[in-house]
């Protein structure tokens, strides 16, 4: 990151709430990608970021949720 990239916080539960809306993140407590399984980060322009509580990998898009989670 760069000085000029700005990171910002949003409400949590509404970062999550965006994610499950996206289908980045699932509410199914047996999916790979669910929810619980992360915790909100940050924003950097317009992207959440999340962290996979056991892996502790970051994802923002369904690609990297699902790297993070393995």
């Amino acid at each position: 990151m760069t000085i000029t990239e700005k990171l910002n916080f949003i409400d949590s539960k509404k970062a999550f709430e965006d994610a499950i809306n996206a289908g980045i993140l699932s509410d199914d407590e047996t999916a790979v990608d669910f929810a619980g399984n992360f915790m909100y980060m940050h924003s950097r322009d317009g992207v959440n970021y999340f962290k996979n509580i056991i892996t502790r990998k970051y994802g923002y898009d369904k690609e990297t949720i699902l790297l993070a989670s393995t």
